[in-house]
């Protein structure tokens, strides 16, 4: 089981936020950032914390993307944004949802979502580890910091 700092490096407690839920969909990839955001769900499960990852899309406000990009997810993720009530966000975690990664363009992957889509929130890393992904959801939703940390 992940265990992940309840306080900031500073020594603050978290800051409380209205609830974020998350639909995560990995467009293909290595699945690395999906194994470290499943660390991500089990620690805020076991914290009854106020970020929770949702299993349809309909339940969602924030659409989170891992992996390239490939031909056959592309009308899937769109299906997936289009089925969100309300106001949407994007997220796209690890290198290969930001730019295409070491997947470049071919006649099967289309690269990173994060270029072909504006993203709310986009961290970088190979994959992000699931204290840097916790850190830029609370950061980002709490507006203390528009862009993440640097990996």
């Amino acid at each position: 089981m992940a265990y992940l700092h309840l306080f900031w490096p500073e020594g603050g407690a978290l800051p409380r936020m209205q609830a974020l839920d998350i639909f995560h969909m990995d467009t293909g990839g290595c699945t690395g950032c999906g194994m470290e955001l499943r660390a991500v769900s089990r620690a805020l499960d076991a914290g009854n914390a106020a970020i929770r990852f949702v299993s349809t899309p309909r339940q969602a406000g924030l659409l989170l993307l891992t992996g390239s990009l490939s031909v056959e997810m592309a009308p899937v993720v769109e299906l997936a944004w289009q089925a969100m009530p309300g106001s949407r966000l994007l997220a796209v975690v690890g290198d290969c949802a930001v730019d295409g990664g070491v997947f470049t363009p071919s006649y099967a992957g289309l690269g990173g979502g994060g270029g072909r889509a504006q993203a709310s929130l986009s961290l970088p890393g190979c994959p992000p580890a699931p204290a840097m992904i916790l850190e830029a959801l609370i950061r980002w939703r709490t507006g203390q910091d528009k862009q993440p940390p640097a990996a």
